[in-house]
Order: C-alpha cells, then sequence, then structure tokens
C-alpha cells in the first residue's frame, strides 16, 4: 500500500527551507516553498563551508557540487601581529557561494510551488492540519508546516514568544576585498590557505570565497573577513547599531549603511593591531558590514503539526560555520522520519523532535564555547585542534 503522503507549506525559502522542500518532494509529498521577500534572494557575494550536510542533496543527486562552485583551501594558518606564521595544518575545508548552492537548489525546485513575496503572519489548527495566513491576504491549508524563516521567524514568535536572541557581547565585522586588488605578496599568501590572527579578547579570520558571479579562477575570487570585537550592551552599543538613516538596528547592518566614524575607526584599529596581509584585507573591502554575534534556543522545535527549523530555531555563532549545514540536517531528518513513519506526520513529528534539539544543543554549546574561549576568556591559542568548523562539533 503506498503511504498517504502529507500536504506540506514550508515558510522560508532560503537555503534550509529548500533543502527541505526538494526533500520531502522526492519523498511523495506536496510541497510549496512561501518566501517573504518579493524576489529571489541574494546574499552579496558571502561565502559559506561546504560542510558534508550543506552538500548532501547534491552529493546524492549529481555526486557533488561541482568544482567551478566549490573552492578547497588545504592549508589553515595561524599568523602573528608580524604575518608570521606561528601554527599551520592541512584540512579539508571547501568553500562555496551562498548565492550558488541557494541558486541550486532553486533549479531544482518548481519555480511555479515557489511563492515570492508570501509572508507569514499568522497561522491556526484546522481539522486534520493547518491554516496558513499570508500579509497579502491569502491563505493556504496543509498537513504540516514547517517554519524555516530565519532568524527574525514569525514561526517561533507565534509559538515560543519568551525566546528571544541573546546579545553574545560582541559583533563580527565582515567585508570581502577583490582579489585582484590585493598586492602580490597578500595575494600568494591567501591564494590556497585560510589565515587566523589571534588578538587581546579577539580574532580575525581572511580566506578566499568565490566571486559575486561565482567565479574560482585565482584573482577573480573575493577575499573575506570577519574580525570579532566586543562592544559593551548599552550607549556603545545602540550607537554603533544605528545607521546612517538614524535608525537602530537588531541583527546587522548592511554593507554601506555603517556609520562613516565606526568604519574610521575599525582601519585605524586594523593599522594598529593586524598583520599585513589582513590588514590589507580589511582596508581593502569597500563597505564593511555588521553581524550582530547572539544566543539562541527553543525549547521545543514541534507544536501540534508546526514544526521550525534551521535559525529560526536556533541560532549557532558563527565559530563552527554549521549553522547552514545545521538547517540542512533538520531537513533530511525529517524526511527520514517522514518515511519511516510512513506518512504520519505526528509519528513522524514525535521521532524527530529530540534528535533535533539535541543536536541544536551540541552544535549551540560548542560554538558558544569557542566564542568565550576568545572574546571573555582569552584563552584561545593558535593551532588549537579544537578550533574546527564542523556541525557535530570540532573535529566532525
Amino acid at each position: 500500500m503506498v503511504p498517504d503522503w502529507p500536504r506540506v507549506a514550508i515558510v522560508g525559502g532560503s537555503i534550509g527551507g529548500l533543502t527541505a522542500g526538494l526533500l520531502l518532494r522526492q519523498l511523495g509529498c506536496d510541497v510549496d516553498v512561501y518566501e517573504r521577500t518579493p524576489s529571489e534572494l541574494q546574499a552579496r557575494g558571502a561565502g559559506i563551508v561546504v560542510l558534508k550536510m550543506t552538500e548532501r542533496y547534491f552529493v546524492e543527486k549529481y555526486g557533488g557540487l561541482s568544482s567551478t562552485v566549490a573552492l578547497s583551501l588545504p592549508w589553515w594558518r595561524w599568523v602573528d601581529e608580524s604575518g608570521a606564521v606561528v601554527a599551520e595544518e592541512l584540512t579539508d575545508y571547501r568553500f562555496g557561494s551562498w548565492n550558488s548552492v541557494y541558486r541550486g537548489l532553486l533549479r531544482d525546485f518548481e519555480l511555479e510551488r515557489y511563492h515570492l513575496g508570501h509572508e507569514m503572519v499568522d497561522f491556526e489548527e484546522v481539522a486534520h492540519g493547518v491554516r496558513v495566513h499570508f500579509s497579502n491576504g491569502t491563505t493556504t491549508d496543509c498537513d504540516l508546516l514547517v517554519c524555516a524563516d530565519g532568524v527574525a521567524s514569525r514561526g517561533r514568535e507565534i509559538l515560543e514568544p519568551h525566546t528571544q536572541p541573546s546579545y553574545a557581547g560582541y559583533v563580527g565585522w565582515r567585508g570581502t576585498a577583490r582579489e585582484a586588488a590585493l598586492s602580490d605578496g597578500a595575494f600568494s599568501e591567501l591564494i590556497e590557505s585560510i589565515i587566523y590572527q589571534i588578538l587581546d579578547h579577539s580574532h580575525i579570520l581572511v580566506y578566499p570565497i568565490p566571486s559575486v558571479e561565482g567565479s574560482l579562477v585565482p584573482g577573480e575570487r573575493l577575499v573575506n573577513f570577519v574580525w570579532y570585537r566586543n562592544y559593551v550592551e548599552g550607549a556603545e552599543f545602540d550607537a554603533l547599531m544605528t545607521d546612517k538613516s538614524g535608525s537602530l538596528r537588531s541583527n546587522s547592518i548592511p554593507p554601506g549603511e555603517v556609520q562613516d566614524q565606526f568604519v574610521d575607526e575599525l582601519h585605524r584599529s586594523a593599522r594598529e593591531q593586524l598583520a599585513p596581509t589582513i590588514e590589507e584585507v580589511v582596508l581593502k573591502s569597500p563597505d564593511p558590514f555588521i553581524q550582530v554575534i547572539f544566543d539562541m534556543e527553543v525549547e521545543r522545535m514541534r507544536f501540534g503539526r508546526v514544526c521550525i527549523i534551521g535559525d529560526a530555531a536556533s541560532f549557532v555563532r558563527p565559530h563552527v560555520a554549521a549553522g547552514t549545514a545545521k538547517a540542512c540536517a533538520d531537513g533530511w531528518v525529517l524526511r527520514d522520519c517522514l518515511r519511516d513513519a510512513e506518512g504520519d506526520v505526528d509519528g513522524a513529528l514525535d521521532a524527530w523532535e529530540p534528535q533535533q534539539l539535541d543536536l541544536a544543543r551540541t552544535v549551540c554549546a560548542t560554538s558558544r564555547a569557542m566564542g568565550q574561549q576568545s572574546q571573555v576568556l582569552n584563552t584561545m591559542v593558535p593551532g588549537n585542534p579544537d578550533w574546527k568548523f564542523g556541525l557535530y562539533g570540532p573535529g566532525n
């Protein structure tokens, strides 16, 4: 007997939502994805670490992400203020363009089932399912609602209003420089390396990523920097997070919107503290932007026939580079649980929730401990074998 696969509505059309949508559709579910933005998503050339769970869909369908959309950086190096290498090791990390991964998933999803301009405002239980209401006045009924709507999740706001992001005490200054704009010395140091520098209660990393267009050709790529810097919550932090128009931002300030005085201070600090190559990347990155680092974990991920996945459920500090992989993992396990339960939504969610709560707690605790080590305890050391990217903690 063929299982009666559920009708699924996924709110949030980024990598996590699309991965879940594709997997559930392969299983036989009737799936629609609803994205709040009116146009396809863009990440301004941002790079992501391609962990195994991020790539798993492409591996199983195509044998992996093409070498034309993911680059390998064999060396992980730590440098001191002079730029001298103080520790190094060979790694197998791969880096891809967020845009390339997203567009690869979107190409495989039926565009007529990917609904732009649909911001969920509410939902309600109906007979044997859920009715979802959107800001454009439309509704849809489903057997299972998956909230993959990110850090600012409306689903989480409705289901767990007491769960709010908690500021970690520091932000990530980010930016990208054109590889072609770098000096020969900086170019040669970065062509196949990710480079870290430890500072006083702070650290910075730089590494090549694909260009905005997705090119991996050396000289055409971008070089990404992330500099974690502490700011005391209160007036100092509020001033930093007030953009050029005078609006106080809660999660991030996009490129071009950070006040000039803070960009100038960033550049002064770069000249005073950073190794020459890292300094050059920071100074040659136009329009640096700010990402607030915070902690957030829900107590539950399942509420009746509604579940919350990815960043909507828990925010992983970037140190393990596993946020995207965790969102994908939530989708893979949901697929497996629905398959094993032969389409029984309640049975599947009963099995799914404890596994994914455990995963979120593990990876969040690992990344939180790494942040404490660097930004609070000041005990981060070059070459620490436990300082690694991975979904299930260091070394994985």
